[in-house]
């Protein structure tokens, strides 16, 4: 099933298909990954059906996460990475009074 903003269900989940090649990468593309990252989102298929892949590639080269090592060894959030999504959920968390954020929550969290 399709809904109007280019996202695809499945199995009561939403998967991004946004075209990869957009003029522009969101900020909450990448943060999405750094979020699903630091929920535990580790494993290459599970992070890649829910992220974008130019987001992965992003987080990747500006160093916020690390790649896989083997078949044990998950994606792995860096420091810099963590300090990015902490700063980013201590502006934006639910609660603090900023309802105009509201979007920005859901397009990182899916919540």
């Amino acid at each position: 099933m399709r809904t109007e903003r280019g996202l695809r269900m499945q199995a009561g989940r939403f998967f991004d298909e946004s075209p990869d090649d957009a003029p522009a990468l969101p900020e909450e593309a990448v943060l999405r990954v750094l979020w699903m990252t630091a929920q535990g989102m580790v494993w290459p298929w599970l992070l890649q059906s829910m992220c974008r892949p130019d987001a992965i590639k992003q987080a990747l080269q500006a160093e916020l996460i690390w790649a896989p090592v083997g078949d044990h060894l998950g994606y792995h959030i860096t420091d810099a990475g963590r300090r990015r999504i902490v700063e980013w959920y201590q502006e934006n968390r639910p609660g603090r009074g900023a309802e105009d954020n509201a979007g920005h929550w859901r397009a990182v969290t899916q919540r």
